[in-house]
């Protein structure tokens, strides 16, 4: 009866086994007419609660405002990834003062893009965005070192 159990239980556990899936997103930021460079690109993992998302992969844009992200995860459910923008573009605050908040944009990426190994065999081509214009959802995120804040 004893190794019935446990037999159960490993072939079970080998049934729910953890996947490597693998992600690939690459663009071009604008902000209007020029390339917006030194903007975050941040790869995330959309989780359900209680677990919160997990960023996988954080990069910087070039001079000019290309990004290529990528990311990899084990997981038994298909990954939920999410690419997220920080940025100045457009955000100029009161009285002409830089603003020391960043835009943050959110792309969900299709599913079809996810590669059931270690490695992207699709990437998720996102063309050229303009991050002139506010977003729907956009939200705004502020840093607690504004000293910090003006060198980016």
């Amino acid at each position: 009866m004893l190794l019935i159990a446990v037999s159960s239980l490993l072939l079970c556990s080998s049934l729910v086994s953890a996947s490597t899936q693998s992600i690939g997103v690459r663009g071009q930021l604008m902000c209007g007419d020029q390339p917006l460079s030194n903007a975050d690109v941040k790869l995330w993992l959309k989780r359900t609660f209680p677990r919160p998302d997990t960023n996988l992969a954080t990069i910087k844009t070039d001079s000019q405002g290309r990004f290529q992200v990528s990311g990899t995860d084990s997981s038994i459910f298909t990954i939920n990834p999410q690419v997220r923008f920080y940025h100045r573009c457009n955000n100029k605050g009161m009285f002409s003062i830089p603003n020391l908040c960043q835009r943050e944009s959110t792309y969900n990426i299709p599913s079809s893009y996810i590669a059931k190994s270690g490695m992207v065999d699709k990437w998720y081509e996102m063309g050229t965005l303009n991050m002139e214009a506010k977003q729907r959802g956009e939200q705004t995120h502020c840093v607690s070192n504004p000293i910090r804040a003006i060198g980016k």
